[in-house]
């Protein structure tokens, strides 16, 4: 199940979007991706090499505007995407 942006969009009362938003990288966030599968391992990788690594002691926190949030659930293995 998805929702496009234009579906999102339309949805909201008041929608603040601009047009940097999308000019720097999301803030990548992996959750329950610490199991010793081999499935598991190559999702994760794939999830952190889809985006450039972030050194979080150099990065302007003003900076990151957006959040990329995958979470997996072992019991059904199923993967929750939430941009």
């Amino acid at each position: 199940q998805y929702s496009l942006i234009k579906d999102v969009v339309s949805s909201l009362k008041r929608h603040r979007m601009h047009e940097q938003q999308f000019t720097h990288h999301p803030l990548l966030v992996l959750s329950n991706f610490g199991f010793q599968q081999i499935q598991v391992k190559l999702m994760a990788s794939m999830f952190q090499n889809m985006f450039p690594s972030i050194n979080v002691h150099r990065v302007n926190v003003n900076s990151i505007k957006r959040c990329l949030l995958v979470s997996y659930d072992a019991e059904t293995q199923l993967l929750d995407f939430r941009h």
